[in-house]
Parts: C-alpha cells; structure tokens; sequence
C-alpha cells in the first residue's frame, strides 16, 4: 500500500475510535416541547418537567428541573431552558464529575396519574411510578 493510503486509513480508525468512546450528551441543553402557555423554566418549575421522545437529545429525554439563578441549569440558553437525561442506576451513569447532574427519582404526578383511565394506565405504565434519571440534585 501507498503511505498515503495508510496514513488516511490510520486517521480514518483513530476518529472513529475516538467517536465511539465519547460521553452522551447528558446535561447539554434541549428545549421542551410544550403545547399552550409558557413552558417551564428553572426559575418556574415548581418539580421536574420530564419529556421523552425529544430527538434534541441522544437518549431522547429533556428535563427542565428547579435550579437556583446563577448556578449551571439555573438559566436558559435561548429558549432551551431543559438538559439533556438519561436512565440511571448510579451517579457514574450521570457522568456527575463532568455534569453535576445525579441519578435521582422522577416521580409522576399524582394528577396526572389520576386523569388517565385504567386500561391507558396499565398499557404505558404498568405499576411504574417513577423511574431514576439524571437530575439536577434536589435543594
């Protein structure tokens, strides 16, 4: 083989090597989808506002949390006021170091569990009533 051909296929192997070792995109900012009214902000959100099926996000999950002025989801970028979640088992899951976000329970809300009839319940959410995700931590 031609040295350039190697050269080309070594550098080709070594970003592709690099791509698949990089972080998901946890705690990066996405913007919540909402229908009327102003959508939540941490200055706003009296809980977490949870959205799945977000293609902002790798995981598809953005999160708008309660978080103080000043601090690193305390604001918005734009009108992306939510960061980027995943599942959870650990705070390791979180990359916690690099994003300060920990693994912590999202509680559905109690009305809104309330407004779904049983047979809707049953088929998205079995006897779930939380899942563990990547937070803010809780004040």
């Amino acid at each position: 083989m031609r040295p350039q051909v190697i050269r080309l296929i070594a550098a080709l192997a070594s970003v592709a090597a690099l791509s698949a070792c990089q972080n998901p995109n946890v705690g990066e900012r996405c913007k919540l989808s909402w229908g009327s009214g102003d959508p939540p902000s941490p200055q706003t959100a009296s809980g977490d506002y949870f959205e799945s099926g977000n293609i902002g996000c790798e995981d598809l999950i953005c999160i708008v949390s309660p978080a103080p002025a000043g601090s690193k989801y305390g604001g918005c970028s734009g009108d992306s006021c939510g960061y980027c979640s995943k599942p959870c088992v650990s705070d390791q899951d979180c990359y916690k170091s690099e994003t300060g976000l920990v693994c912590d329970q999202v509680v559905l809300d109690p009305a809104f569990l309330a407004s779904l009839d049983e047979t809707t319940r049953q088929r998205y959410l079995g006897e779930t009533q939380y899942s563990s995700y990547c937070v803010v931590p809780r004040q």
